[in-house]
């Protein structure tokens, strides 16, 4: 899994939220709005939370890895794209 295009729009931090990540990945899906946190017990390391709409009283999920490894895959490196800001 080859995530590039890694574009950080920062925020003024608020319970933790620290900004918005575009990419794409495998050169071919672009992902937009995934919400970066920093984590509550370990500040120095970064969540993610994915979009999701409102239709009525559900929240739908746009988007989201299938399982922990696509996960990780992200989360890595969005956080090194990070450390270079």
């Amino acid at each position: 899994m080859k995530i590039s295009s890694i574009k950080i729009k920062q925020i003024i931090p608020e319970k933790g939220h620290i900004g918005f990540v575009s990419c794409v990945v495998d050169g071919w899906l672009f992902l937009n709005n995934i919400a970066v946190f920093t984590r509550l017990t370990e500040p120095e390391k970064i969540r993610l939370v994915f979009p999701e709409k409102k239709v009525g009283d559900k929240k739908i999920s746009l988007f989201y890895p299938l399982d922990s490894v696509a996960y990780f895959n992200l989360e890595k490196a969005i956080a090194d794209k990070l450390k270079e800001i």
